[in-house]
């Protein structure tokens, strides 16, 4: 999961932190602070909500604070997944506050685990987070009773992992460029998987993390190809 990098609450045109009321009128700063993607499934969308972190229902007086939104797609936010659930943020990790490219591991056919050589402690962390979005549903996981066909998200992931390897092929066979790769992976979003597809190619990485709007650079080590580092508290 892409980490990002979320700035403090944008200032109003008196020099005041803006108030968000409704909490919808945030959506074009995040979009310009974190991009047009999805903060937790990472998917290019021009449908996104303002999610709010901890459910309206639960703490209905951050419902209109800066510091409780990121961006998510439908079904990330969705009734099946994540919606009102209560939140504990000091048993889950999040994009805007954890390494979370250090949380999982993408691999071919559209799967996410949790990656196993995190410490025991931030496994359950990063799990807490994938049950929180429902990212390992797919057909027949039988953590979960039944899955919704309607929710495609593993199947999208599949599709984007097998574009990626076509790219890598063509990179590698010097038919395009790796500016070409970055523009590809920018029309439909999915960082960590193109950035684990082309981890032997840090030219790729680097202009992944620069062109993704809002990632957080700090978490990744441009003296070692651009691989995931913890994130400084």
């Amino acid at each position: 999961m892409r980490p990002v990098l979320k700035p403090a609450c944008p200032i109003d045109d008196a020099g005041v932190a803006k108030v968000y009321n409704p909490a919808r009128l945030a959506k074009s700063d995040l979009e310009f602070a974190l991009g047009q993607f999805c903060n937790y499934c990472e998917e290019g969308h021009n449908n996104l909500q303002v999610e709010h972190i901890a459910s309206q229902s639960k703490q209905p007086g951050s419902k209109n604070d800066w510091d409780n939104f990121l961006l998510a797609c439908s079904r990330c936010n969705g009734k099946d997944n994540k919606t009102n659930r209560a939140i504990d943020l000091e048993t889950m990790h999040f994009p805007h506050l954890d390494n979370t490219f250090l949380s999982f591991e993408y691999r071919e056919g559209g799967l996410v685990v949790v990656n196993s050589a995190q410490s025991p402690a931030d496994q359950v962390k990063a799990k807490n987070l994938m049950k929180l979005v429902g990212l390992d549903k797919y057909p027949g996981n039988p953590d979960y009773e039944s899955h919704n066909p309607n929710d495609k998200r593993w199947d999208t992931r599949r599709d984007k992992w097998e574009w990626a390897q076509r790219k890598l092929f063509a990179l590698e066979s010097n038919q395009i460029t790796a500016k070409d790769v970055v523009d590809f992976a920018l029309q439909g979003g999915y960082f960590s998987i193109w950035f684990t597809v082309f981890a032997n190619h840090p030219d790729v990485r680097s202009g992944l993390i620069e062109r993704f709007t809002g990632t957080s650079q700090s978490c990744f080590d441009p003296q070692n190809g651009y691989a995931p580092r913890l994130r400084a508290s």
